[in-house]
């Protein structure tokens, strides 16, 4: 049926949506103290404005998803910016995934690092490799997987941030004024542009895979329901662990890995329990960002996407042995300012769906949508 809906599969979509998003800088703090926290008490206003519009961003993705059908991932590009102009934003978005995939493997290796004391390489050369084997399974291996995964992460980043909040040796009021005076790194713009830039920049993280999740969707409005829980629950993960760092800014600001730090505080075993949750959160991202920059050029199940599935791995991780905190710090920002712009093109091809007539001129990708919606809506499809 065009309209049915399973829970299950809105959930399982939800989870790998919110999985695809959470990376090293959200299960570390990092990207939160930074999109967030370091912009004092309006922050919480910000985490808001973020789940809005990350739960649109998800209904669209998914949706688009399931409507176009696409064969291959980078596909959904050409349709949201034109044929000419989608091959070269295709390439710049492979640019920031391949980008982001080299943060989550330097991630791996700084959480191993500061909990465990090892070797950064170690936990480097692990992700790497337990990402490879993970993308030689496949789309539907993957999101059973990132499914079950995102929730877990969810749940345990909600926890700690509530806990954290409650029991915090700042407080929110103090943490107010204390804030400007401590050294943080913090995107410019305000606490309006951080949380939209937040989404933005996530945009880019789960596009390609987040589209082809939908696609095998049962109807259009389950992958939007998908998207949109999706949405609900990483703000819901935003919101408490940004409480909790504020309620502790004074003393975790300057940690590469403050969830660490406030996951120790609750109990020393608890804190290797979150150490092993923050890898599972690297893991989640690190996996679809292989397998995105891999299947825009090779067919799954191919020795092909094999072997550049290796190739791919090992550059990344010779790249990842960079700083993890520069990384962050240089490649979000201008991937939100790219997201921004994919926003504007997201909400312009939805408004030709809904004119339901195809225009002259009119991108075939989006005329292919419109016509979609058009027979949806008189109950042909």
């Amino acid at each position: 049926m065009k309209n049915s809906v399973s829970i299950g599969n809105v959930f399982k979509f939800a989870g790998a949506y919110v999985a695809c998003a959470i990376g090293s800088g959200f299960a570390t703090g990092q990207e939160v103290m930074q999109f967030f926290s370091a912009q004092g008490f309006w922050s919480i206003a910000g985490t808001v404005v973020t789940t809005i519009v990350f739960s649109w961003v998800g209904a669209m993705f998914m949706k688009h998803g399931y409507e176009q059908q696409m064969d291959r991932p980078g596909t959904i590009i050409s349709y949201y910016f034109g044929e000419r102009l989608g091959k070269v934003c295709e390439i710049v978005f492979q640019v920031f995934i391949f980008g982001i995939y080299v943060i989550m493997i330097a991630g791996a290796g700084a959480t191993l690092a500061q909990h465990f004391g090892l070797n950064p390489a170690v936990g480097r050369v692990g992700m790497a490799a337990l990402a490879f084997f993970t993308v030689i399974l496949g789309i539907t291996r993957l999101t059973d997987i990132l499914g079950s995964l995102g929730t877990v992460i969810i749940v345990f980043s909600v926890g700690i941030g509530l806990y954290s909040f409650l029991s915090g040796t700042t407080g929110i009021a103090a943490a107010a004024e204390i804030i400007p005076t401590l050294d943080i790194i913090k995107t410019q713009g305000g606490w309006l542009w951080s949380s939209i830039l937040y989404p933005a920049f996530n945009a880019i993280i789960v596009i390609m895979l987040s589209c082809s999740i939908g696609k095998s969707a049962n109807s259009a409005r389950e992958a939007a329901l998908g998207g949109t829980l999706g949405g609900v629950l990483f703000g819901a993960g935003v919101l408490t662990l940004n409480l909790g760092l504020m309620a502790n800014i004074q003393d975790i600001y300057s940690s590469a890995v403050p969830t660490l730090v406030l996951a120790g505080r609750l109990n020393p075993v608890f804190g290797v329990i979150f150490s092993i949750i923050i890898c599972c959160g690297i893991y989640t991202t690190t996996v679809p960002m292989l397998w995105s920059v891999v299947r825009t050029f090779a067919e799954e199940g191919t020795k092909k996407f094999v072997l550049l599935s290796l190739a791919v791995t090992a550059v990344g991780l010779v790249l990842g042995m960079t700083n993890f905190k520069t990384l962050v710090n240089i490649i979000y920002p201008l991937s939100g300012y790219v997201g921004l712009i994919l926003f504007g093109f997201i909400a312009y091809r939805e408004w030709q769906a809904h004119g339901k007539t195809v225009q002259p001129g009119m991108p075939k990708q989006a005329a292919g949508a419109a016509e979609y919606v058009r027979e949806e809506r008189e109950g042909v499809a």
